[in-house]
C-alpha cells in the first residue's frame, strides 16, 4: 500500500481547493507506472481531504519499489483549473511492518562492524527482502513472546539478512545436510554428519545470529528429533 500526499497553497498557505481529482491534460491517468506507463489509478478519482489544504490517497502497489507518476487537476474558484504532477517512488517491504528492524537500523549496526561491505554495496530494496526474509526464518521458530522486540534479535536479523546478501542460499544449505560423500575426479572428501548444524536444520543460514537467537527460544514449545540408523 502506498499513499500519495498534496498539499495545496495560496502564497504559501495551506488552503482548501474547490476540488482536488487525479486527472491530467489528457484526461488519460492519475498515477501510472514510470517503467511500463501502465495506469494504476484512472483519472477521475478524488483526493481525500484530510486537513486545511490537505490530501492524500492510498493505493495498493503492483510490485514493491515501483515510480509512479502523478497528475492531480486542483480546482480554484470560478471554474478556474490547474494541473500538478509528481513522482512517488512505492511502498517498501520495511514500512508494510514486515521486518524486526529497519534498513535505518540495520545501516546503525552495519557501521560499527568489520568486513560489512556486502552489506553496504546492496540497494535499498535489496537490505528491505533479506531483513524480511531473516524475520521470517525467525519468527518460524519456537521464540519467546516479547512486547519490544530484544536487540539481540534485532542482531540476529541483521546477520541473517548479511548471510543472505552474500548468497547463501538456506534451500541449499539444508540440502548439504544430507549430503554424506562428495567426490571429485580422485579427491574423495567425507563429511560427519553425525554433529548436526543445527541452526541450517532451523533456517537460519548466519551462524552468529544463531547464537544471538538461542537465548530466545521457548524450549518447552521445541521437539527435538534424532536420525536413528
Amino acid at each position: 500500500m502506498s499513499k500519495f500526499e498534496y498539499t495545496h497553497e495560496v502564497l504559501g498557505v495551506p488552503t482548501d481547493a474547490v476540488a482536488v481529482i487525479f486527472n491530467d491534460a489528457t484526461h488519460k491517468f492519475g498515477i501510472k507506472r514510470v517503467d511500463n506507463n501502465d495506469i494504476v489509478v484512472s483519472d477521475g478519482y478524488a483526493l481525500k481531504r484530510v486537513g486545511v489544504g490537505q490530501y492524500e490517497f492510498e493505493f495498493d502497489d503492483p510490485a514493491y519499489d515501483l515510480t509512479y507518476a502523478i497528475s492531480i487537476q486542483v480546482e480554484y474558484p470560478d471554474s478556474v483549473f490547474a494541473y500538478v504532477t509528481d513522482t512517488l517512488v512505492g511502498s517498501t517491504l520495511i514500512d508494510d511492518g514486515g521486518s524486526y528492524t529497519t534498513v535505518e537500523e540495520a545501516d546503525l549496526y552495519f557501521s560499527f562492524r568489520l568486513f560489512a561491505d556486502i552489506w553496504e554495496d546492496a540497494s535499498d530494496l535489496d537490505k528491505q527482502k533479506a531483513l524480511v526474509m531473516s524475520t521470517k526464518a525467525i519468527q518460524a521458530l519456537a521464540v519467546m513472546d516479547w512486547d519490544t522486540t530484544p536487540q539481540d534479535i534485532k542482531d540476529a536479523t541483521c546477520e541473517n539478512a548479511y548471510a543472505l546478501l552474500d548468497g547463501v542460499n538456506p534451500e541449499l544449505e539444508f540440502e548439504n545436510l544430507s549430503m554424506v560423500q562428495q567426490a571429485y575426479a580422485n579427491i574423495r572428501s567425507t563429511y560427519n554428519r553425525d554433529l548436526s548444524m543445527e541452526h541450517i536444520e532451523s533456517g537460519i543460514v548466519s551462524i552468529a545470529a544463531w547464537r544471538l537467537i538461542k537465548p530466545y527460544l521457548d524450549v518447552s514449545r521445541t521437539i527435538k528429533l534424532s536420525r536413528v540408523d
